[in-house]
């Protein structure tokens, strides 16, 4: 149980690096201005998806790049 609690506090510190609050800040903006309906859906779409799909590849290309290093 004690490895698990602090697995969730190394997960929490690292949600709060500078990259990811501002990356969540945009996510969330846009998503309250598409609701509003200042902004059309499609830029939230692609706004949304571009922050998202950069930190699936990011973390992908880390670990495809310390592989070679091997």
């Amino acid at each position: 149980m004690n490895d698990v609690l602090k697995a969730l506090l190394t997960n929490l510190a690292n949600l709060l690096k500078v990259k990811s609050i501002i990356s969540l800040l945009v996510v969330f903006t846009t998503c309250y201005l598409t609701c509003k309906g200042t902004i059309e859906v499609a830029i939230f779409m692609s706004m949304a998806s571009a922050i998202i799909t950069y930190y699936f590849t990011k973390d992908n290309n880390k670990n495809d790049k310390e592989s070679e290093d091997k």
